[in-house]
């Protein structure tokens, strides 16, 4: 954490990434992949997951490029994965593409988000910010006892993180001042994208993502929601990393 932290009484608002943040997708991804590698006969789980992620990750680059129309995250999901089983040698069926376009409603939430998300309403405003479809926002809030005021899809200003358009949709949506607006999310490159537009930031460390580089300044570095929690509410980040 920097020496001199963003000081919990200038933050109006808290604005949450929400996948990999707020609710865990890598552990359903890794079940959806290893249950349609059994039954395509792909080669390897994890080969198909890689293959699966990085397809993914083009797809929406080529949209925040420009280079290719945008469409709603779900079918950019199913693409991906249906071109990840072909490559690995299968086809992906259309019960497991079915499966795979709802996938995202059912990711399950980090331990510490229904408390934390409530706490914090309690003198903030709290939103989401999510490449996610909004449909699958809302249900992922309904089942993970997510609270939040709002939750907005980048999917309304027809683009994807880190695509500028997005953060200047929760600027507009919001009416917030991105300096008195701390965005939190478990991606480096997210909150580097948010700073860029002025927003205080908060690195929350979760399993498997990835960690800032020496060369990020974040204003909070914290292990998990609750020393964020701890923070806003008096100053005293116990769990700093």
């Amino acid at each position: 954490m920097e020496d001199a932290p963003v000081k919990p009484e200038a933050l109006d608002a808290v604005v949450f990434d929400v996948i990999g943040t707020l609710v865990d997708e890598d552990a359903t991804w890794a079940s959806a992949a290893a249950r349609i590698a059994a039954e395509t006969g792909s080669d390897g789980t994890v080969d198909l997951l890689a293959g699966w992620a990085a397809a993914l990750d083009l797809r929406m680059s080529a949209v925040v490029e420009g280079d290719e129309p945008w469409r709603p995250h779900r079918e950019l999901v199913v693409e991906s994965a249906r071109a990840a089983v072909s490559t690995a040698g299968g086809e992906l069926t259309a019960a497991d593409a079915a499966q795979l376009a709802e996938i995202e409603a059912g990711y399950p939430a980090w331990p510490d988000v229904a408390s934390a998300t409530a706490a914090l309403r309690r003198n903030r405003l709290v939103a989401g910010l999510s490449n996610g479809d909004l449909d699958s926002l809302a249900r992922l809030a309904n089942t993970n006892r997510i609270s939040w005021d709002i939750a907005l899809s980048t999917g309304s200003v027809r683009t994807f993180k880190p695509a500028p358009a997005a953060y200047r949709h929760a600027i507009d949506a919001l009416r917030i001042e991105p300096t008195r607006t701390l965005f939190v999310a478990a991606h480096p490159w997210d909150l580097r994208a948010a700073a860029a537009f002025g927003f205080r930031t908060a690195y929350i460390a979760r399993p498997g993502a990835e960690r800032p580089s020496k060369d990020d300044r974040f204003d909070l570095q914290l292990e998990d929601l609750d020393a964020l929690v701890d923070y806003l509410d008096g100053g005293d980040p116990r769990r700093p990393l």
